[in-house]
């Protein structure tokens, strides 16, 4: 038995299943006779193929690159079992097996496996392709301007250093949010809400401008020092992508 068979096995896989009984059992009450019963069944056989289908692709990524399974942690086991239960999308089941087998096969902090468990469980397909998306620009970008520092060493400076993608902060390139848009096809209402969601996860933030529009004295006291500022808080219309971002998408797409 290999060691993904193991964790399908486990206990923990009986627990999801009879909680999610239990919760059913408790809202209807006296009405969860024969149909609820029925419905329950159907719930849970559902869920099952969704990790049947997950997990075989996990295992397959496991036994293609010849890798040991890890342990893993139950704080992590166990909602990504029952999370990746949920999922009935083809896309996002894909996303669910490379973030398994990475969970598997990488050492990572327990703290990364949980929130890319928890940022995968909550967003749609639609905001799946907008992260990678914005990960797949800016590695592009922090290519090109990697290349450009480099020549510009070579050139001028008659310098062999190599600057390489890595050594450039993510929050030095900035994306237009209605280019995505175009880019992506979608509208910019519709984009403008996934990319609140992922905000609100952490992976992208906005590339907000503080503007001093007006600074004057408060007073015509000499004594008095301060000053009345009227700030200008403004643009939502570009994005950066964060660290936990741009590691999430290569957890799950690597």
């Amino acid at each position: 038995m290999t060691g993904l068979e193991k964790i399908a096995t486990d206990e923990a896989i009986k627990a999801v299943a009879e909680k999610s009984e239990s919760l059913i059992k408790s809202l209807f009450g006296k009405a969860f006779n024969e149909t609820g019963e029925m419905i329950a069944d159907q719930v849970k056989l559902r869920r099952f193929k969704n990790q049947v289908s997950i997990f075989e692709k996990a295992e397959k990524y496991l036994k293609d690159k010849n890798i040991d399974v890890l342990k893993v942690n139950l704080k992590v086991l166990a909602p990504m079992l029952e999370f990746s239960s949920y999922e009935e999308d083809k896309n996002l089941q894909e996303l669910w097996a490379k973030l398994i087998t990475n969970i598997l096969s990488k050492p990572t902090s327990i703290l990364l496996q949980q929130n890319s468990i928890e940022i995968l469980n909550k967003i749609s397909n639609v905001e799946a392709k907008i992260l990678n998306h914005v990960h797949q620009k800016l590695r592009l970008e922090r290519q090109k301007r990697c290349n450009r520092e480099n020549d510009t060493e070579r050139l001028f400076y008659d310098n062999n250093k190599n600057v390489k993608p890595e050594d450039l902060r993510l929050d030095w390139f900035t994306f237009d949010i209605s280019e995505i848009g175009k880019e992506l096809n979608i509208s910019l209402d519709n984009l403008e809400t996934d990319i609140s969601n992922l905000v609100a996860l952490g992976t992208l933030k906005y590339d907000t401008e503080v503007e001093v529009t007006c600074a004057e004295k408060s007073s015509d006291d000499p004594s008095d020092t301060s000053l009345d500022i009227d700030l200008d808080v403004s643009d939502y219309t570009s994005i950066r992508m964060t660290k936990l971002g741009y590691v999430f998408v290569e957890f799950c797409t690597q």
